[in-house]
């Protein structure tokens, strides 16, 4: 029957997978040896050669079958039967008693010391049961401990079987997306499972499991994998001439039907299930497919006749002990009263839906009951009640409207103030920028003075001089140009190395190199971002050094970002040398402010490092920037 989705969807679950997965863990202790295909010091493998032998020669097992086992001296051909006694008793719905038989059946196991195999049985059969009494988080348990068994058993349609009781467990639970991932597990077992029936079966368990999955997320494609399931599970079973399971067949594709809101379509399967059910005993089935019609003359309109079928569900599902089953139909017999404005009807059902679900809270059960009265009240007083939910809408509405008034409030004064933190930061740069280019024009004079002292050449004087000026011009533009490309930046060092190699002539010399994989005149970089580094060394590094400085700067592309190294082998970052420690200061703290601004502005992850040369002299200072070109940077 499909299910009333839009009353049990406000449901919550009642155990996250892990909390099950924990539980399970606490419950089993020190047993959780069960979990492990293993046999463990002092076990047995315990068999019954009489059993072994019925299902060997490919017997369907009778009932005289299992009473040759009750009588055996074998301890374990006795727990055999007590097995297929509590798998009789739990398909006549006598749960309790097939637990107290499945007990039975433990304690020879127990009694005998029998390996974790014995008990595969046991864990499937109570993981069914406890499914059938909406224990769904015991079923789960159970299942999780025959999972590993029927893995290492080798028998597919074992295992595929486990997986997909597994994810049934977690759609009942409203968590089909985790279940999707066990039933995907048991799809990819489908072309290793030989037997027609049993690929059949893992066929149709997936179709049901695909569709309660797509009734979550709403997806066409699941929807249609989910009939693609069902369909080939038609036609195996066509070649068995079965027709319990082409009545499990047509109720399926009813389901489809019914998503697809294809009721006519819907009805004729559910007619060809009612007339496969004329003599079936299975009433289990016949009040799933009850529902399934109620359901489908509902959206057709025939209130009549859809609370006619849904009153024959109800009454057949009573007859079994799971307390959701009943649910859903009240559930369904509240929509058709609700919809036919037969609200004392609706009323009646909602407070039996609501008292077998006794996982809704108070509230919930409080606020369902309400409105329920308040619908059986218009039908004597519509015109009032309309005008009084009219003024709650519109109250609601105006209460709505100021709290998103207020939210985007909020949020521009937080953007505004963002921004205006930003423009400060931005102009501090510039500031600080601007007050480092007197510092350089004085130094590089001081390189001019000392040639035209030494130096009695007026051409090299004035080419020098022309050096000078354009470095000043390109240092003072840098103040409000944000980027340069890498090859401006070449061009730049290399003028300004040139001069200082002037100031400090045979003091040191310098490189540098540009991958060739890196469009130099393309890609982009903050301007003068290396020239106080390379300052710094000049000025502070190389003093005092009694061997030739050398001054090392690459570009390259590593792991997607643009990694730039300045690297010098003077006499390190000196902890005492005062001036030294302010001008790196100084000169790292507009770095930082720059890389921020540029991470926050492009979203990016750039930083850089400055350190001492572990095994061998110098500095090595590191910068991480991402790839930028001219058509990223907007004016």
């Amino acid at each position: 029957m499909l299910l009333l989705t839009y009353i049990s969807q406000g449901l919550k679950s009642f155990l996250s997978m892990t909390t099950i997965l924990l539980r399970f863990f606490l419950l089993t202790g020190s047993s959780i040896f069960l979990l492990c295909p293993v046999e463990l010091s002092g076990q047995k493998r315990c068999d019954c050669p009489e059993f072994a032998s019925i299902k060997k020669e490919g017997k369907h097992l009778k009932e005289t079958d299992f009473e040759l086992l009750k009588k055996s001296d074998n301890k374990i051909c006795v727990a055999k039967y007590y097995e297929w006694l509590a798998e009789n008793l739990s398909t006549q719905n006598e749960f309790d008693s097939a637990k107290l038989t499945i007990e039975k059946a433990t304690e020879i196991y127990k009694k005998e010391n029998c390996d974790n195999d014995s008990y595969y049985n046991i864990y499937k059969l109570l993981a069914n049961i406890n499914h059938s009494q909406g224990n769904y988080d015991a079923s789960l348990e159970y299942s999780f401990k025959t999972l590993p068994m029927a893995e290492a058993s080798g028998n597919k349609y074992e295992e595929a079987d486990c997986l997909v009781k597994i994810a049934y467990t977690f759609n009942r639970m409203k968590q089909s997306e985790q279940g999707i991932v066990f039933a995907r597990r048991a799809m990819a077992l489908l072309p290793s499972i030989n037997s027609t029936q049993n690929k059949a079966d893992i066929f149709h368990k997936l179709a049901s499991r695909y569709l309660w999955y797509y009734q979550d997320i709403k997806k066409k494609e699941v929807l249609d994998s989910a009939e693609q399931f069902a369909t080939t599970y038609l036609s195996l079973i066509r070649q068995l001439n079965d027709d319990d399971l082409l009545l499990k067949g047509y109720n399926q594709m009813n389901g489809f039907a019914h998503e697809r809101q294809d009721y006519k379509r819907a009805l004729l399967y559910i007619d060809s299930s009612l007339s496969l059910l004329q003599h079936n005993p299975k009433n289990e089935l016949r009040a799933t497919t009850y529902g399934d019609k109620a359901d489908v003359l509902m959206e057709l309109g025939n209130y009549k006749e859809a609370r006619r079928f849904a009153d024959s569900c109800l009454f057949y599902h009573k007859q079994f002990t799971n307390p959701e089953t009943i649910a859903n139909a009240y559930a369904l017999i509240y929509q058709i009263s609700e919809r036919s404005e037969n609200y004392k009807d609706a009323l009646w059902a909602m407070d039996n839906y609501v008292e077998i679900h006794d996982s809704l809270t108070n509230v919930e059960k409080t606020k369902t009951i309400t409105e329920l009265e308040k619908k059986y009240d218009q039908a004597k007083n519509e015109k009032t009640i309309k005008e009084l939910a009219q003024e709650k809408r519109i109250y609601i509405l105006l209460v709505i409207a100021a709290i998103l008034a207020l939210i985007a409030l909020a949020f521009f004064i937080r953007q505004q103030s963002l921004k205006s933190k930003q423009k400060i930061l931005e102009t501090e740069q510039r500031l600080n920028r601007a007050r480092m280019n007197p510092h350089f024009f004085f130094n590089a004079l001081s390189s001019l003075q000392s040639f035209a002292l030494q130096e009695n050449d007026g051409k090299a004087l004035a080419k020098n001089l022309s050096k000078f000026s354009h470095i000043m011009r390109e240092t003072l533009e840098s103040t409000y140009k944000e980027y340069v490309t890498i090859e401006q930046e070449k061009d730049f060092l290399l003028e300004y190395l040139g001069l200082q190699q002037i100031r400090f002539p045979s003091k040191f010399a310098y490189e540098i190199n540009i991958d060739e994989n890196i469009e130099a005149d393309e890609q982009m970089i903050p301007s003068m971002i290396l020239q106080p580094f390379i300052e710094n060394s000049i000025e502070h590094g190389f003093v005092g050094i009694g061997y030739p400085g050398n001054i090392a700067v690459d570009f390259k592309k590593e792991k997607g970002n643009l990694s730039i190294s300045i690297i010098d082998n003077g006499k390190g970052l000196n902890t005492n040398a005062k001036e030294n420690n302010e001008h790196v200061s100084r000169a790292s703290q507009i770095i930082k402010d720059r890389i921020y601004l540029l991470n926050i502005k492009l979203k990016t992850k750039a930083s850089f490092s400055i350190n001492n040369n572990s095994n061998e002299k110098g500095v090595t200072v590191l910068i991480t920037l991402p790839q930028l070109y001219r058509r990223d940077i907007k004016d």
